[in-house]
Formats: C-alpha cells, sequence, structure tokens
C-alpha cells in the first residue's frame, strides 16, 4: 500500500476504535442521574391520535386565572427524538383577549440528543431572534425564592388563509433543570454534563422547560411579565426537588 495512503487510513481506524471504546466505557461505566422534574402516569397523545408516551413531565393542571388543557405531541417531534425521551405539554387559557400561554418540557433519557440547542430549535421553525436576556422570575413560596431563566423576544413573518402574510411577535422563556442544578445557559448545561461524567461518573438526566406565547409588537414586557406570574405559580409542581440550587 502506499504509504501517503496507509498512514491516514490507519489514523483514521485508530480514531474509529479510539470513539467505540469511549462509547462502550460511556455506556458501561457512566451512571443515569436521577431527573429534577415530576414525572407522573398521564399520558400524551400525538396529533394523529395515538399513544405518545405513557409517562409525562408533571404541568400543573390548575392554576389561578387559567384553564389548560393536554397538548398533543407532533408527530415529527415524537419520530426526531430518541424513543427514551419523556415530554410535558399543556397550554395555560387566561382569557379570550389574551393568547394563550404553552409549555413544553423535554426529558432526556440515556440517549443525551434529546436536548438541542433552543436557538437552532426556534430559527429552524422559522422564527427571527430579536433579543436574548437572562432574567430572574419571582416564585412565591419556594424554598430559592426565585428563578433564572432565558428570554427570547422573537418574530415571524406566517401566510394566512387568505394569502396575505402577516409579521407576528412572540415571547419564549426556558431553563434546564437536573438532580440538584439548575442554569439558564445551555452552554453551562454542556459543560456541567460533561465535568459530571468526568469527575463522579455520572451524567446528569436534563430536564428542558419552556413557555411560549405571542405579543403584540411592542408588548413583550408585559407578555413576559403575565408569563413570569404563570411560570411562578407553576414551578414547585414541575420540579421534582425545591431545594435545587442555580449553578
Amino acid at each position: 500500500m502506499n504509504p501517503r495512503i496507509a498512514i491516514p487510513t490507519i489514523v483514521a481506524l485508530v480514531l474509529v476504535a479510539a470513539a467505540a471504546g469511549s462509547l462502550r466505557w460511556l455506556k458501561e461505566r457512566v451512571r443515569m442521574g436521577e431527573p429534577g422534574v415530576r414525572i407522573v402516569g398521564l399520558p400524551l397523545l400525538t396529533e394523529g391520535g395515538r399513544l405518545a408516551t405513557s409517562n409525562s413531565v408533571s404541568l400543573p393542571a390548575n392554576l389561578p386565572g387559567y384553564r389548560s388543557q393536554l397538548d398533543a405531541i407532533p408527530e415529527l417531534e415524537l419520530s426526531f427524538l430518541p424513543p427514551d425521551t419523556t415530554f410535558g405539554r399543556r397550554s395555560y387559557h387566561g382569557g379570550e383577549s389574551l393568547p394563550p400561554v404553552m409549555a413544553s418540557v423535554v426529558l432526556m433519557g440515556a440517549d443525551r440528543t434529546s436536548i438541542h440547542r433552543p436557538e437552532y430549535c426556534m430559527t429552524g421553525i422559522g422564527w427571527q431572534i430579536l433579543s436574548q436576556t437572562v432574567r430572574s422570575i419571582e416564585v412565591p413560596g419556594w424554598s430559592p425564592g426565585s428563578l433564572e431563566v432565558q428570554r427570547f423576544d422573537m418574530t415571524r413573518s406566517v401566510e394566512r388563509d387568505d394569502g396575505r402574510r402577516v409579521t407576528i411577535n412572540g415571547v419564549y422563556v426556558f431553563w434546564f433543570v437536573a438532580d440538584g442544578i439548575r442554569t439558564a445557559s445551555h452552554s453551562t448545561r454542556q459543560w456541567q454534563m460533561v465535568r459530571d461524567i468526568l469527575s463522579k461518573g455520572r451524567s446528569p438526566r436534563w430536564a428542558y422547560i419552556s413557555f411560549f406565547s405571542l405579543s403584540e409588537p411592542g408588548a413583550e414586557d408585559v407578555t413576559f411579565e403575565r408569563m413570569s406570574r404563570l411560570i411562578g405559580a407553576a414551578v414547585p409542581s414541575i420540579e421534582r426537588d425545591p431545594q435545587t440550587t442555580g449553578h
């Protein structure tokens, strides 16, 4: 064999073998941590009406001033994410004049690819992110007292039934939680996972919690404040251990 061809081939084979060995080590030696959210025996359906999952992440059915309903899991999302992903999905309706607030939880299993960078997810479905800020939400009666979240103000062009295109705005709020860890940063989440795997032999079982509402242009702050009150009331029912602290 030509040495110029043989050497890269050997290097490639060594790298493949090393990768395979690392994956085997991870599977055999790394244990999965406990979730930081509550799991309940409430089934969720797909948009087509078939069973998506027999268990789901707890999202409170009753919040002051709101009525709620379970939302279906899109078939595309279900097929795209690993089969050991656990979901939570519910929308909250506060009156005919107000847009609903849609709550979503994606809880990873042994497959760590369930959670993706939120920026990619939102831009991938057509939203343009206008601003990104870290905000604090008060949680009455909760031991940590407040919750640090990421807020995206977004805009999107959509086509109406009559063929005309209109611009809509929205506010997206999210954070990540595992057993004993909470962060509003996707990068911090990834670093914490790597650190725990290497130092503790444990992979945090992350949940990605998000809330979304449409907003009138220029009313994003008002929309966020309304969402903050709802989130503050909902969090103690979603997270499993109220003693966890942010990192």
